[in-house]
């Protein structure tokens, strides 16, 4: 067995973790929801490349494979991909606001 190691992400990262977070949507929720439910999963879940530029995200590999990723953000949004409407990418106060984790997605 490959030992986990972890790295921050980086900008060429984004396909491999496209298909690990993809997967993890589709089969992991497929326990506690439906296909609908999962197509709206879909709709607000995903890559969020903010978190990526801001050097707060990470992948955990074995071996060569992703294994799974996810990390934490100091700025408002509280969930989402891209795609997700509603973003606030202002950065939290940090005298008074805890930092956010975010977007923890795995293969099994």
């Amino acid at each position: 067995m490959a030992e986990f190691t972890s790295r921050l992400a980086v900008a060429a990262d984004v396909p491999k973790l496209t298909v690990l977070m993809d997967a993890a949507i589709a089969e992991l929720q497929r326990f506690f929801l439906d296909d609908a439910q999962i197509a709206s999963s879909r709709a607000i879940m995903g890559i969020d490349t903010e978190l990526i530029d801001d050097g707060t995200y990470f992948v955990v590999e074995a071996g060569s494979d992703v294994a799974g990723c996810g990390g934490w953000s100091r700025r408002a949004t509280l969930y989402g991909g891209n795609q997700t409407p509603g973003r606030d990418s202002n950065l939290l106060d940090s005298s008074v606001d805890p930092a956010r984790v975010r977007a923890m997605y795995s293969c099994s």
